[in-house]
């Protein structure tokens, strides 16, 4: 593999889509539910002797209709990482490239960087998620001993700013991430020092 390119693994994306998918039909499927229950007609009365006594009155949730937005607010998130996923996992993107010294990804493109010159990577690492600095997401949390991930801190004009891919993000996994890292090295050195070891 060349280890100045990340490409987008096929089966991790497909694996994250489907993940996303069920939890959206889950949470739709549940708000529906709710809703159904909240405009269910009265139980009919109930027939004892000497007369009808009134049915008892339905107990509804009066945050009903709030849970009900929270969950088709939850599966529109869910079915934007499922098409997400899924459209990475249909094309053979590139992740993350290197070009003459400089970095190239989606994810500098969604936070409005074109590109990253390699001297402006202020930290570099490759380690198991749960070493590396900062938060983590939820669904990296829970596997993070079981997961690695490449760690990439930046500066820019706008700020300085961190760039994470984890091994199932990427073909070749942790070793493929590990290349392009060291290839990444090499461009962060100076020129003279690039020269020396040529």
């Amino acid at each position: 593999m060349n280890p100045s390119i990340l490409h987008y693994s096929r089966g991790g994306n497909s694996g994250k889509a489907l993940l996303f998918l069920a939890f959206a039909v889950v949470a739709f499927v549940v708000a529906g539910l709710m809703y159904d229950d909240a405009h269910a007609p009265p139980p009919p009365p109930v027939p004892l002797a000497g007369g009808l006594w009134p049915a008892p009155a339905p107990r509804r949730d009066p945050l009903a209709p709030l849970h009900m937005i929270v969950l088709i607010g939850a599966g529109c998130g869910c079915l934007f990482y499922a098409a997400r996923h899924g459209r990475r996992a249909a094309t053979a993107r590139v992740a993350a490239r290197i070009e003459n010294g400089r970095l190239y990804s989606d994810l500098l493109h969604d936070a409005g960087i074109g590109s990253l010159d390699a001297r402006d990577i202020t930290q570099l690492l490759v380690d198991r998620a749960d070493r590396l600095p900062g938060d983590l997401s939820v669904s990296v949390g829970l596997g993070a001993r079981f997961r690695h991930g490449l760690y990439l801190a930046y500066r820019t004009d706008q700020g300085p700013g961190v760039l994470r891919l984890m091994d199932n993000d990427v073909d070749g996994g942790t070793e493929q991430l590990r290349r392009f890292a060291t290839y990444l090295e090499a461009w962060r050195k100076p020129a003279d020092d690039r020269a020396r070891q040529a």
